[in-house]
């Protein structure tokens, strides 16, 4: 296979596996000081010797209230230099003065697996059983939402690595590509809004934040950046005239939670916000993260303090 081809292949698949979550398995916590690789030549795959950064979730105490993290390697803090202290959620956290943090995070998890996996049922077990003590101070208060990253993964295995859908061009020409992303997209939109309609059953009035993702490569290779558009935002004209964080969006709204807006903020910021494995963001890349977060809680009322 020509190299060109080879190193578009590479590109496109990590797009449609990774999009902001990234395939969480091989992604690293790398020194997030520094920006990303650059992509001048695409067969240089960053993230093939990246090991993920192990995470455990802070168990939360008998007496404080709980703020509640659910998603996927982006909650788990994989990017951070300390996923404990310099990721969003630890940020957010630290606003959040005597509270207890859940953070349910799981590398690699796609909105199916958060759905019919462990977290989403632990996260609902926490929330049922301190409605159920005696302890009133204990409930958790505030849950944040991030997922969809690692969605299109069989994209990736069953279509993109075999070379049925080698670019761009060609998947949007073939019918078993455009069948593929459309199917992706609706099986993740499906599940996102079981997802909040169970948190919101779970927990009612709690306030729920759900965040649109961002796109790694905005700001880099322009091909490669446009790939980003469309799986995000969407394209008029394409059989994808809307994107992931439409989904988002639009689910977000109609189940009553609180959206935040990660995607543009990103935008341009590729070499300043991306961590060395071209996906996940690095320190500074977090704290925008965090910060976007705080101030819609604080709007919402929440006690956020610098």
């Amino acid at each position: 296979m020509p190299r060109t081809i080879a190193g578009l292949l590479i590109v496109f698949a990590a797009l449609l596996l990774l999009a902001c979550g990234g395939d969480d398995d091989t992604s690293s916590g790398a020194d997030a000081t520094q920006g990303p690789t650059a992509i001048g030549d695409p067969t240089d795959n960053a993230t093939a010797t990246a090991q993920p950064t192990e995470i455990t979730p802070a168990p939360a105490g008998d007496t404080l209230p709980v703020y509640l993290a659910l998603g996927d390697s982006l909650s788990a803090g994989i990017g951070a230099s300390n996923p404990l202290t310099t990721s969003w959620v630890a940020l957010v956290h630290s606003s959040l003065p005597d509270w207890d943090l859940i953070n349910l995070g799981i590398p690699g998890d796609t909105s199916d697996d958060l759905l019919n996996g462990g977290s989403l049922g632990d996260g609902i077990g926490e929330i049922q059983q301190r409605k159920a003590d005696d302890k009133a101070s204990n409930e958790v208060q505030v849950i944040t939402l991030e997922i969809g990253g690692n969605d299109l993964l069989n994209i990736y295995f069953d279509l993109v690595i075999p070379g049925d859908c080698p670019s761009v061009v060609e998947s949007l020409e073939r019918p078993m590509c455009v069948e593929a992303l459309t199917n992706a997209l609706a099986t993740y939109r499906a599940n996102l809004r079981e997802t909040l309609r169970r948190l919101t059953e779970a927990a009612p009035g709690v306030p729920l934040f759900l965040m649109t993702l961002y796109n790694p490569f905005s700001g880099g290779a322009s091909h490669v950046d446009q790939l980003g558009v469309l799986s995000l935002e969407g394209q008029d004209g394409t059989p994808f005239p809307s994107g992931l964080n439409d989904a988002i969006r639009e689910e977000g709204a109609a189940a009553g939670v609180t959206v935040v807006e990660w995607y543009e903020l990103f935008l341009g910021k590729q070499s300043e916000y991306i961590a060395q494995d071209l996906i996940h963001p690095n320190d500074t890349g977090q704290a925008v993260m965090a910060d976007a977060v705080k101030t819609v809680m604080a709007q919402a009322g929440l006690p956020v303090v610098d």
